[in-house]
């Protein structure tokens, strides 16, 4: 698994950070979207599933940095 700096999940916005990140993968997806619905099916497509991807990958983070304020940094 991919690990990467949990530092910002002791920060006090924490929650307003993984919140703007989940938005950008809600953008993308909408933006699959319209692609889906104007342009080119196939890239629509993968345009989605990349941004659905990038959101579940930020719920996990979020489950991460939960457990994290929970018990604390490791040493």
């Amino acid at each position: 698994m991919l690990r990467g700096d949990d530092s910002a999940a002791f920060a006090s916005n924490w929650r307003t950070v993984l919140a703007a990140d989940a938005l950008v993968g809600v953008l993308v997806a909408l933006g699959g979207l319209a692609l889906l619905l104007d342009y080119n099916v196939g890239l629509g497509a993968a345009v989605i599933a990349v941004g659905v991807i990038y959101v579940i990958l930020v719920a996990a983070r979020a489950r991460r940095w939960s457990r994290l304020r929970r018990t604390g940094p490791e040493r």
